[in-house]
């Protein structure tokens, strides 16, 4: 017997009030006006939905940061956040390089050119795996307290503050730039300083204030960034860890976080089900999350393979759980970590890679768009699309909310303002997998009565599966969508496009329609209480005038929503889409030697005139999608270009004599190995350019990146195999040596070559 899962949801309309945050924002030079409330930012009065990526400038080649913006704006992203560290700015008292990889105003620059808003993390301390949290090393032999009120701290914050603020003068959204909040500081009190990075044996860990001294710390630090000219809309800083102090009133936006897998757990993570957080400013000030999981770092006796519903869920369940439209990833894009000197390794401690930040993100620290970085699309897609709704709407639990993670059964909680809702479905174990649900009927209870639905046909929620469903959505024209089994997607002109979660039909039901005006549809029923249900496989017209699409899973995980040749468009395609202006770019890898199948994509609406290589490419309909076919280049490189030389079974040359290195730019390695980790070095200095902790699959690498080694000396692979050491005396019994236990084996088994190939489409 099937039974309704219960929301209740009447008088769940929130109150919004500005008054205590007048002092947030700014206006434009266009006359917008940024402002807040106590549940989100607002532009002109209406919602701003806001889903930033984390992209560390710094710890990643300035010449490929365009790729990577437009990568995270692939996904969703309208915002791109990033810590600066000082001690890659000041390396040593009173000498500033903003050059190269610290070009903390290029980035910026970069940001608005693509429309994404910007958000700098600027410490002085930033806990992220990175060298002392960023604090430059000198501080440690200075008369001085870190991390405090020591006025002495407080004088060299603020020489790096103004020194800053000289490059990020002009790019605040009050002088029509990118730059909307600044974070201040990072895990006060709560992340260790670890200065035994630097200085080994007894060195302290101070990890700041506590209490009131918390609270005046940071309050201190925004009148630092305020005086150096750092005029940030808002300011904003991270709030978990123990009860370590409050924030100054009303001056800060805190910042929340969720790892599905930071961790090992024996467990499923409470982020499997809604509700398991707590906001002590909830409904006071906006609720933002800015760290939520997209991967995790590697550690030695850790090595998590983030799965991409890690990424989804954690984020889900989240926007289900509390009013926010805020939605921020850590990492979305993974780097690599920058070396002073030749050999000055940058990272935390020496159980982290030294070179690697890769953090399993869903763009790679190479600039692979990975699986994690489509699942949340659909999701970032429907904050962005119907954040206006969603900002209106308080979040309610289940009649009988789940509240174990071990529990097996469907977790539900709705977002709603008592009108109309969006319910969240999550099925989803990260450790101990639930079991699929074949008949799920949902009910929403609100100020105007019951829904309930599906009315016809079956809602079946596989074992991982997960969706958010609307009721009462308004699609104009007089049209209201009471319920569908289907996740919304887009608004276009004269379109609206939803997601299919599963498999089989999707059941609409619809007031204020003529039945006898529905085109397209597989069934049409009109019910004696003036709604129609439709159950469509695609898509169907209403009224004739409202077009209702429906993609499956892969269409709405690659697809992206952006002005092309003057009109807004729904773009999809198989492939890795880049949609820059009026160009549509399509790439893929594929192997050297091989002769890669044409590429495909999809527009709605289609545009009136697309054109490869200077030839017009007929349009095909798929349905109401507009397909566009061309064909893929063959790889420039031959498969014998680049020579590989096994020097022994752990270790591998790779060189391309004879060919220029800009031929190689786009050259990418899966390298198959056994062993503990993959080191790469340049052949030529014995330079250390990556490294790899196994984590039971390939290591994917862009040789690219090294083109310069490749063409000359070359590139050596070092695989070395698990060992451990320990101290041991001689005769006298003084600890002078170790021995070593080897455990296992180090071997290369393989490299497969191939390259990145694409075309460009321009569109009229």
């Amino acid at each position: 017997m099937t039974h309704d899962i219960v929301h209740d949801a009447r008088g769940a309309a929130l109150t919004i009030r500005r008054e205590h945050l007048t002092h947030w924002g700014g206006e434009d030079p266009q006359g917008r006006r940024l402002t807040a409330n106590n549940y989100c930012f607002e532009i002109d009065g209406e919602p701003l939905p806001l889903v930033a990526g984390e992209f560390q400038l710094q710890r990643y080649p300035a010449d490929e940061w365009e790729q990577g913006l437009l990568a995270l704006k692939s996904a969703g992203c309208t915002a791109v956040s990033s810590y600066v560290f000082w001690n890659l700015v000041e390396p040593r008292p009173g000498e500033f390089d903003f050059t190269g990889g610290n070009d903390v105003r290029r980035f910026a620059e970069l940001c608005h050119r693509y429309g994404l808003l910007f958000s700098p993390r600027i410490g002085p301390y930033n806990n992220a795996e990175f060298s002392v949290g960023g604090l430059p090393p000198w501080l440690y032999g200075m008369p001085l307290t870190e991390r405090s009120d020591d006025p002495r701290y407080l004088r060299l914050v603020g020489r790096y503050y103004r020194r800053l603020g000289q490059e990020l003068s002009g790019l605040y959204w009050q002088d029509g730039g990118p730059v909307v909040i600044v974070q201040l500081e990072n895990e006060l009190a709560h992340a260790p300083n670890d200065w035994r990075t630097l200085f080994g044996y007894t060195a302290t860990d101070h990890r700041g204030p506590t209490g009131k001294d918390f609270t005046a710390h940071m309050e201190n630090l925004r009148q630092l960034a305020r005086e150096a000219g750092i005029d940030a809309p808002v300011f904003s800083m991270t709030g978990w860890g123990a009860a370590t102090g409050e924030p100054p009133a009303e001056t800060f936006l805190v910042g929340y976080g969720g790892y599905m897998d930071l961790h090992p757990r024996p467990r499923n993570s409470g982020l499997t089900v809604f509700g398991s957080q707590e906001f002590p400013y909830r409904g006071h000030l906006p609720v933002a999350f800015c760290e939520l999981g997209g991967g995790s770092p590697t550690r030695a006796a850790y090595r998590p393979v983030t799965a991409p519903d890690d990424v989804l869920i954690g984020a889900l369940t989240r926007l289900g759980t509390v009013e926010t439209i805020m939605l921020g990833y850590y990492m979305m894009h993974g780097g690599t970590n920058p070396v002073r000197g030749d050999f000055g390794w940058m990272t935390k401690e020496p159980e982290f890679s030294l070179l690697s930040y890769d953090f399993g993100a869903p763009v790679s620290e190479f600039g692979e768009r990975r699986a994690p970085l489509y699942r949340t699309v659909p999701l970032n897609r429907l904050v962005t699309e119907f954040g206006p709704e969603l900002a209106r709407m308080r979040a309610v639990q289940a009649n009988e909310p789940v509240t174990d993670p071990e529990e097996d059964r469907l977790r539900t909680a709705v977002r709603s303002d008592g009108a109309s809702a969006f319910v969240f479905l999550a099925n989803y174990g990260n450790r101990t997998p639930l079991s699929a649900r074949d008949e799920v009927s949902l009910a929403v209870r609100l100020d105007s009565g019951d829904v309930r639905f599906p009315r016809r046909t079956r809602l079946s929620v596989a074992s991982g599966g997960s969706a958010v469903l609307p009721v009462g959505l308004d699609l104009g024209d007089g049209v209201t969508l009471l319920s569908a089994t289907a996740q919304p997607l887009a608004r276009l002109r004269g379109h609206v496009v939803f997601f299919r979660p599963g498999e089989g039909p999707v059941e609409y039901t619809l007031s204020g329609v003529d039945d006898t005006r529905i085109g397209g549809s597989d069934s049409v029923i009109g019910e004696s209480d003036g709604v129609t249900v439709v159950t469509a496989e695609g898509s169907f017209t209403v009224n004739e005038t409202l077009g209702i699409v429906t993609v499956d899973r892969e269409q709405a995980e690659h697809s992206q929503v952006a002005e092309v040749a003057g009109e807004r468009r729904f773009v999809t395609g198989p492939d890795d889409l880049t949609v820059d202006g009026d160009t549509v770019t399509v790439t893929r890898r594929v192997p050297l030697g091989s002769d890669p199948a044409p590429f495909t994509w999809s527009a709605l609406p289609g545009p009136a005139s697309v054109r490869a290589d200077g030839r017009a490419v007929r349009a095909e309909q798929a349905g109401p999608l507009s397909r566009y076919t061309a064909t893929a280049p063959r790889p420039a490189l031959a498969p014998d270009a680049v020579v590989m030389e096994e020097i022994s079974p752990s270790r591998w040359l790779l060189r391309a004599p004879g060919t220029r290195p800009e031929d190689l730019a786009r050259l990418w390695a899966d390298i198959d190995y056994t062993g503990d980790l993959c080191r790469l070095f340049d052949a030529g200095t014995g330079a250390l350019i990556g490294d790899d902790f196994h984590h039971g699959v390939s290591w994917r690498v862009k040789l690219g990146r090294f083109r310069e080694a490749l063409a000359g000396a070359g590139v050596q692979l070092r695989v070395e195999p698990r060992a451990t050491a320990e101290r041991v005396s001689d005769a006298e019994g003084i600890l002078l040596d170790s021995r070593e236990d080897i455990q296992g084996h180090a071997e290369i088994h393989a490299i497969r070559l191939s390259a990145e190939v694409g075309r460009q489409f321009s569109c009229r």
